[in-house]
């Protein structure tokens, strides 16, 4: 009976559906709308207690908007490099088509020794790919928020690649083995699937009948506006009180004060990325191409868990990981549940980090160690589900967050104000906070 239970639930498939996120349906009730005016009657009071701060310690206003232009510099190479890596997810798909075309004329030893080589050479398209967003990022020394850009937009067009691949693959051979002609996929269903906000191919999705230009724009500005609520966040609370570090010397106690300090800073910056990326950015982009199936993320903040919360925290990913590693972990090579989950864990680990050091210009990989070693223990603990175990909850993500906001920063600073000129292989990756003398 447990056997067939964990075949079920390996073998479910993901079926797109027309509906809204979860917020858009929530914000039409006039109560929950409430603790949206809340988030923006903070932004407005931010805002005025930014302008006050700025004008009366630095006499100047400046709104955000210097850290914004530093962050979001040299936006011109990234706009070429999205450009570049739009054509090459188009060569792929043209190289996919030859592949599947010359595959009709061959016999069975040819298709073998064709096959293998497409596969060699589509793994060194991955390897070599990652290897040219680093570059990119470390030739022209691009900013933190545009070389997060970089970074993540290679992420997120390499997985779709993935996907269609793997999934027009598989649709090949199976048609192959049923004797069915195999219908291949057209250029306008790939373009479309590049530029909508999921990561599982199919020739077709639910699509809205018009666009709500409205709404878009709405969902723009919102965009706009958390942005410069981040802004505002990490330069009047996060960096006053770091941004000294590698000047000066810092007690342990003052640290540690500072750490605990930044647990509100840290649920800022978390539901800021949240409302950022998974709800603003993503309905956005939902909106102008009609898509239909809107549920990037669920309802993450009623968990008592960590296991619900990576579940539910970025469905969009959470699919491609399920589909494209767990899956394959479990059917392909024969593994546990469990060596199947640590397997998405470890990868999603890596890709988190490897994103995070190439936009800060430096490893420091905390980020990987909260992932595999709290994500591996936390993620099998199931708390009961109730308002104490949502409250430990809440409180235990606001510290993990604080931990990554304040170590990161202070790391950050203590590089760049206390640098070692030509620094070795070792201390390139032992934290420099550690080794400036700057902690008493």
């Amino acid at each position: 009976m447990e056997s067939t239970r964990k075949t079920h639930n390996v073998s479910k498939e993901k079926y797109f559906i027309e509906r809204n996120s979860l917020l858009t349906d929530l914000f039409e009730d006039r109560h929950i709308r409430t603790v949206y005016n809340m988030f923006l009657a903070i932004f407005i009071g931010l805002f005025f207690n930014t302008v006050a701060y700025d004008y009366i310690k630095r006499g100047e206003i400046n709104l955000g908007v210097r850290l914004i232009k530093i962050g979001f510099g040299k936006i011109h190479i990234v706009i070429i490099t999205w450009l570049c890596y739009i054509l090459s997810s188009c060569l792929v798909f043209c190289c996919f088509n030859i592949w599947a075309k010359f595959r009709t004329f061959r016999n069975k030893q040819h298709i073998k020794i064709w096959d293998r080589c497409c596969l060699t050479l589509l793994v060194l398209y991955y390897v070599g790919s990652f290897n040219l967003a680093e570059n990119i990022v470390t030739a022209f020394k691009l900013p933190i928020c545009s070389a997060f850009i970089v970074t993540c937009e290679h992420v997120r067009l390499l997985m779709k690649i993935h996907s269609f691949v793997r999934t027009k693959f598989l649709h090949i051979i199976n048609t192959k083995r049923t004797d069915n002609k195999h219908t291949p996929p057209t250029f306008s269903n790939f373009l479309y699937f590049l530029f909508i906000p999921t990561l599982l191919y199919r020739d077709s999705y639910p699509r809205k009948d018009k666009i709500d230009w409205t709404f878009a724009a709405f969902k723009l500005l919102e965009f706009v506006g958390a942005i410069f609520f981040f802004s505002f966040v990490v330069e009047r609370f996060l960096n006053p009180s770091l941004q000294d570090f590698g000047l000066r010397e810092y007690q342990i106690k003052e640290l540690i004060l500072i750490l605990f300090e930044n647990t509100i800073t840290g649920i800022f910056i978390l539901m800021l990325i949240f409302f950022i990326i998974l709800h603003s950015c993503q309905n956005f982009f939902g909106e102008i191409t009609k898509f239909g199936d809107r549920m990037f993320y669920s309802d993450w903040w009623t968990c008592t868990s960590y296991g619900g919360y990576f579940r539910k925290w970025n469905i969009v990913v959470q699919d491609w990981l399920y589909v494209y590693i767990y899956k394959e972990f479990m059917e392909s090579f024969g593994t546990s549940a469990a060596v199947a989950k640590f397997g998405v864990i470890v990868i999603s680990a890596v890709v988190h980090e490897w994103c995070l050091t190439h936009a800060l210009g430096f490893f420091f990989p905390l980020l990987f160690v909260e992932f595999v070693v709290l994500g591996s223990i936390l993620g099998n603990v199931e708390g009961y589900k109730n308002i104490v175990f949502n409250v430990i909850f809440w409180y235990s993500l606001a510290i993990g967050m604080s931990s990554l906001c304040t170590f990161y920063t202070i790391e950050y600073y203590a590089r760049n104000n206390a640098p070692i000129k030509n620094p070795t292989f070792l201390e390139n990756i032992v934290p420099r906070f550690i080794t400036c003398d700057c902690i008493d």
